[in-house]
C-alpha cells in the first residue's frame, strides 16, 4: 500500500484531526493576541518577557496553522474533498466555519 493509498483510505479521519487542530490553533492565537494587547496597554509591559512570549506564541500558532492548511490543500489537490462538501462524510466541516473560511482566504489550494 502506497502512502497516497493510506492517506486516501484515512482521509476523513485525518481531515477531522487537522480541522480540529487548526481550530484550536486559531483560538490559541487569538488568546495570545489578546494577552499581548493587554500587556501593551501599559507602555512598560512591552519590555516584559510575558509580552514577548505572547507575541512569540502568536507567531508560532500562525506558522503551525499554515502548515496544517497546507496539508489540507495537498489532500484537496489529491482527492478534491472541497468539491464534495455536500457528502455526508464531510458534514463535520460545518462545525468549523472559521477554519473553512481561513482555508478559502489563504487560497493555498490554488
Amino acid at each position: 500500500m502506497t502512502a497516497e493509498e493510506i492517506v486516501q483510505n484515512y482521509q476523513i479521519k485525518l481531515m477531522k484531526i487537522i480541522f480540529k487542530e487548526i481550530d484550536s490553533l486559531m483560538t490559541k492565537k487569538e488568546n495570545a493576541d489578546i494577552n499581548a494587547h493587554k500587556l501593551a496597554e501599559n507602555g512598560n509591559s512591552v519590555r516584559t518577557s510575558a509580552y514577548w512570549k505572547s507575541v512569540g506564541n502568536a507567531e508560532f500558532y500562525i506558522k503551525e496553522t499554515y502548515q496544517k492548511l497546507s496539508a489540507l490543500a495537498e489532500m484537496d489537490r489529491l482527492f478534491r474533498w472541497s468539491e464534495r462538501l455536500h457528502q455526508e462524510q464531510l458534514k463535520f466541516i460545518e462545525k468549523y466555519p472559521r477554519v473553512m473560511e481561513k482555508y478559502r482566504q489563504t487560497n493555498i489550494a490554488g
